[in-house]
């Protein structure tokens, strides 16, 4: 019977495939996750109503806070640029609808200012979000 004998070489090289995987499967769950973290950071407190409805529609999201700053797809904006880039929304989205998030304490001149930079920029509905204020039962 023969023996034949192996030929032992040290393997001196690191597999880096597994580490690729896991680093491209965490780059993907970031890049999904990332959005959902992005939309409710800003400090916004929304009014309470007892009659609002939660069937929206999809929309293009203006938040107003209360320092009067415009943000508009992540991005804070001068109220003079307010058309120009509900413009570019509208095109890239297809919609006409805008759902405005301003905060409780936003003054009733600065809302409506920006309900008239909404309008020039050829805003069809115009949507104001609240949160559902909780009713007392007897």
């Amino acid at each position: 019977m023969r023996r034949y004998k192996i030929d032992e070489k040290e393997f001196s090289e690191i597999n880096i495939t597994p580490f690729t995987d896991v680093v491209l499967v965490l780059l993907i769950i970031f890049m999904i996750t990332s959005p959902f973290l992005i939309m409710g950071s800003y400090k916004v407190k929304l009014p309470q109503s007892t009659n609002s409805e939660s069937d929206v529609s999809k929309g293009i999201e203006v938040y107003l806070t209360e320092n009067n700053e415009v943000i508009i797809n992540g991005k804070t904006i001068q109220f003079p640029d307010v058309p120009w880039n509900v413009k570019n929304e509208f095109a890239s989205n297809g919609t006409k609808d805008v759902i405005i998030k301003a905060d409780k304490n936003v003054r009733h001149g600065s809302f409506v200012k920006l309900l008239d930079e909404l309008k020039s920029a050829g805003a069809v509905k115009l949507l104001i979000s609240t949160t559902r204020a909780e009713t007392e039962t007897p």
